[in-house]
């Protein structure tokens, strides 16, 4: 059975607040994969990598670093020293999974978070930027086993890879055994024309699946069609880790990166409604 996770920024309201804790929490609401931050892991000292590798064991919790790439590590940019940065920091990241036993960084890797271009031409030039500068970047990842995943995102999120048409053909063009696809049923549900559609055609090449209702909320509070998806994920043999990004508090850096400026859901009981979530995820696997 697919292991199920849970992303942190649903527990934290800045994106570097503390996070080895979490994995305590997660761990006791019976979770078994939790998603860290990039920046986060990024910042420790070896030590500090150490406790974090030991608190995921003795919770039984697999990890996962979550990425999406700031302006200084824009690999996709038209300043070839912000790409040599990004590049640099993507090595980095490789080096830290490896430490950290973390087989997968999922997330928009290729072109800053929120990158946004001004015509079709600006797109081509930062699109094949991206794809050169990943090229030089996947071969740390091939280097320490660990894996680079794709993760298409919403027009409103970034501006070049919102479906899984462009993912597909984004690895092509890179052609390394180490990068994925990482869908999440959010975009999906935005961007795609069905939700079987784009997992079928991942197929193999999906290393990773984020779940989450048309409004970001836990599964099972919204309107998304979870049969239909998880029968999906059934066709295509899916055997990777199925993981939660609720996005519910807002304002804070998380809160205004996703724009999110109204409280969509009361967190009085907040630990309950994640164990409603989970028992019900875990009831579309039976």
């Amino acid at each position: 059975m697919n292991k199920i996770g849970i992303h942190y920024g649903c527990f934290v309201t800045n994106w570097m607040d503390e996070q080895i804790e979490l994995i305590n929490k997660v761990g006791a609401l019976g979770f078994e994969v939790f998603e860290l931050g990039a920046g986060y892991l990024l910042e420790q000292n070896d030590e500090g990598l150490k406790r974090i590798k030991e608190c995921a064991e003795q919770n039984n919790i697999k990890l996962v670093m979550s990425l999406g790439m700031a302006p200084a590590h824009d690999i996709s940019s038209s300043v070839p020293s912000i790409r040599a940065s990004g590049i640099k920091f993507l090595q980095k990241a490789a080096e830290v999974m490896a430490k950290c036993d973390i087989t997968d960084c999922c997330g928009v890797v290729y072109c800053e978070w929120n990158k946004t271009v001004n015509s079709m031409n600006e797109r081509e030039i930062a699109w094949l930027n991206s794809i050169n500068s990943i090229k030089e970047a996947v071969k740390a990842f091939n280097n320490n086993g660990v894996f680079l995943n794709l993760e298409p995102t919403n027009r409103f999120e970034n501006s070049l890879i919102n479906c899984c048409d462009q993912a597909l053909e984004y690895i092509e063009a890179v052609s390394s055994p180490n990068i994925g696809i990482h869908l999440d049923t959010f975009h999906i549900n935005i961007e795609e024309d069905s939700f079987i559609s784009p997992i079928m055609k991942a197929g193999k090449k999906l290393r990773y699946f984020h779940i989450g209702e048309n409004n970001r909320k836990i599964p099972g509070t919204g309107m998304l069609p979870w049969k239909i998806i998880f029968d999906a994920l059934t066709a295509v043999n899916y055997a990777g880790p199925i993981v939660m990004e609720p996005f519910v508090r807002p304002v804070g850096e998380i809160g205004s990166s996703v724009s999110l400026y109204r409280n969509i859901m009361n967190l009085d009981h907040y630990e309950d409604d994640l164990k409603f979530a989970l028992e019900f995820v875990k009831s579309l696997l039976e």
